[in-house]
């Protein structure tokens, strides 16, 4: 799989504010952003099969309210570009 195609059908929709928001009003534990406090860009919505690749890869990932979001500690960039995601896709 080519890591375009990844984020075509793994990688949803951005939901920075919607984090951010739900974080500042303490929505979602603290504990899972707490090692990478004030490093994380952008948040996304993903697929739970990208979710289970990128916390073997050590990325920030919640889970919560059935969804979730990857904590992408890079921004700028087009998401296929990302070592981590180059890596899953080469796999």
């Amino acid at each position: 799989m080519t890591a375009q195609r990844l984020v075509e059908n793994c990688v949803l929709t951005n939901q920075t504010a919607v984090v951010d928001e739900m974080l500042n009003k303490h929505l979602l534990p603290e504990e899972y952003i707490y090692p990478f406090l004030g490093d994380v860009m952008e948040w996304w919505l993903i697929d739970s099969w990208l979710a289970e690749r990128l916390k073997r890869e050590g990325e920030v990932i919640i889970e919560e309210y059935g969804c979730c979001w990857w904590g992408r500690l890079a921004s700028g960039q087009a998401i296929c570009m990302d070592s981590v995601i180059q890596e899953i896709a080469a796999g």
